[in-house]
């Protein structure tokens, strides 16, 4: 049997996913609740993983340490760097860390897996390429422009690239599929990155409060995440569907 590791940073990336099976059951890993979706030659596994570079890099040491995957992949949101629309779906060929110098800069997701992907999922709005991952979220539209234009990447998330090269270093073959939430040109209604630490969330409530006009700019946010999420259940239903052919992992 083939087990299949799709790691995700937020319980509702990780909700959408499993969405996209019948039955599930729990396991755990080190500490770590994972969901696994039982299908015809493939297992897949819904592994949380937290947001970030840093706790994506030691969620996946932990895990794969203990479970033997013949692919990991990268599934959640994205935002999309180029022309693309809330809910496509963006397929990784390869990722690199931005921001982090004292890490390696890229890894390469697996060919294969890129055309299965494309394949299984050929009648969606797909967009194939490069992937970058920040330590932290870009707020601001002119600092995700900008990122664009310097690296010619399709998909923008803050965990890729730390996992890639944790299944790098396991020689597991490695793939990235998300949806797209947030587009390059949009600015964010909040400095999100102060939901990132404990300390943080009082500040996060205290900004809403002082400017009541981010709340409609969440609640388009929250909107965008519904049709992203709907979209990686699809995705992922599609790739689970496919599974029986040769190529998934």
């Amino acid at each position: 049997m083939t087990s299949i590791g799709v790691f995700v940073a937020t319980r509702w990336e990780a909700d959408a996913v499993r969405q996209a099976f019948s039955l599930t059951h729990l396991r755990s890993i080190g500490g770590i609740r994972c969901v696994v979706a039982p299908r015809p030659q493939v297992d897949w596994w819904i592994i949380p993983m937290g947001v970030g570079p840093e706790r994506a890099t030691a969620t996946a040491r932990i895990v794969l340490a203990e479970e033997r995957f013949a692919a990991v992949w990268s599934a959640g949101f994205a935002c999309a760097l180029g022309a693309a629309r809330i809910g496509d779906v963006l397929i990784g060929t390869r990722v690199s860390m931005e921001g982090e110098t004292n890490r390696p800069s890229s890894s390469e997701c697996s060919p294969a897996i890129v055309e299965w992907a494309r394949q299984a999922m050929q009648h969606f709005s797909v967009q194939i390429g490069h992937f970058v991952t920040v330590p932290r979220v870009l707020c601001r539209a002119d600092d995700k422009q900008a990122l664009a234009e310097r690296t010619g990447a399709i998909g923008l998330d803050m965990e890729s690239a730390a996992l890639g090269l944790v299944a790098s270093e396991r020689q597991i073959p490695f793939a990235v599929v998300r949806t797209v939430s947030d587009l390059a040109d949009e600015d964010l209604p909040l400095d999100f990155n102060l939901f990132l630490r404990p300390s943080g969330w009082a500040k996060g409530v205290a900004a809403c409060l002082a400017h009541p006009t981010s709340l409609i700019e969440l609640n388009r946010l929250r909107v965008q995440s519904r049709v992203a999420g709907s979209q990686l259940t699809a995705a992922y239903q599609a790739c689970a569907d496919g599974a029986v052919f040769e190529g998934v992992a």
